[in-house]
């Protein structure tokens, strides 16, 4: 969507991945920002596993299992698909109710009328949300790092529930990070037709179906024992009228867990996030969200595992053993 027609000029700069550390790649640009043990730079299938606990301050604790799988064509180029599970949450149904309205004498028979509320906070278990699909270009010029991810949802979540929109959505992004032994600066900018497909990091309460620009910028600390530390500020700007399905009623709103207007999908605030990898199979990761909008707070404890090691042996050729390729 953005600086597309940049592509091949970085591509003819980017025959050999950087040379500080592939190990240690940011959250948002990995293949999957809420499975961080995929890696695009390992050939062929992966799968892995996350289990995550959240919390969030309006509908309180929830736990997630998110089965994912990728396939790496080459350090450059890869796909993946996973899907969100909700193995327990509280969300409010959607009730409609059908009354018959009084005739006024002398006039016919009126049609019956659809009353639509939204009960208490339930337990549900058991939840799909939707699948999401995505690919990745990777180009790696010397000082800097730049991913392209296209992807969408396909519908298998329950629209009643907050979980899906009922239909098929899609989103661009954009994403640029410098390296260096301790860290670097992140910025993302890109844009689709829903909420749900942006800082997938975060686990919402709802999603959305309408026009939207996004962007993220921050930064990324390198920290002992390979741990890696992401602050960044993020901002969701509506193009055009939008429909928020969500799993409570929305401040100022109807008591309704459908709702459409003008800026109901604009949401802006931070995210803090930590991995810990514990082996080469397991990565534990954590992050604070701070939705300034909505006045919403979100906090998030999972573990990860991934069927292929993700600290393969790397093959170095002699050129670049040599420093003719630096």
């Amino acid at each position: 969507m953005l600086l597309l027609g940049c592509a091949p000029l970085l591509a003819q700069k980017s025959e050999q991945l950087p040379q500080d550390d592939p190990d240690l790649p940011s959250l948002l640009a990995s293949p999957v920002p809420n499975v961080p043990g995929l890696k695009a730079r390992l050939s062929g299938f992966n799968v892995a596993s996350t289990f995550t606990s959240v919390h969030d301050s309006s509908s309180g604790w929830y736990t997630l299992y998110t089965p994912a799988v990728s396939y790496a064509v080459s350090p450059h180029y890869s796909f993946d698909a996973n899907i969100a599970v909700y193995l327990y949450r509280l969300a409010a149904d959607q009730v409609t109710t059908t009354r018959q309205q009084q005739p006024s004498p002398g006039q016919p028979n009126p049609q019956p009328v659809q009353d639509t509320y939204t009960t208490d906070l339930r337990p549900h278990r058991g939840e799909l949300g939707d699948l999401v699909l995505a690919a990745h270009m990777n180009l790696s010029p010397k000082w800097f790092r730049y991913t392209l991810t296209p992807s969408m949802t396909v519908p298998t979540g329950d629209v009643d529930h907050g979980l899906s929109t009922g239909r098929v959505t899609f989103d661009i992004n954009n994403h640029f990070e410098t390296r260096s032994s301790r860290g670097g600066f992140l910025l993302d900018l890109g844009g689709g037709d829903s909420s749900s497909l942006f800082n997938r990091l975060v686990t919402k309460d709802y999603t959305s179906l309408g026009p939207l620009a996004h962007f993220s910028v921050g930064g990324q600390v390198f920290l002992p024992l390979r741990m890696v530390f992401q602050s960044v500020a993020y901002e969701q700007l509506p193009l055009g009228d939008g429909k928020i399905y969500t799993t409570l009623s929305r401040p100022g709103y109807p008591d309704r867990t459908f709702v459409t207007g003008r800026s109901v999908s604009e949401d802006n605030g931070f995210t803090n996030s930590l991995v810990v990898p514990l082996n080469s199979h397991v990565t534990l990761q954590s992050y604070y969200n701070r939705s300034l909008r909505l006045e919403l707070d979100t906090v998030s404890m999972g573990i990860t595992f991934t069927l292929k090691s993700n600290r393969p042996k790397r093959r170095r050729s002699l050129l670049l053993d040599e420093g003719v390729l630096r």
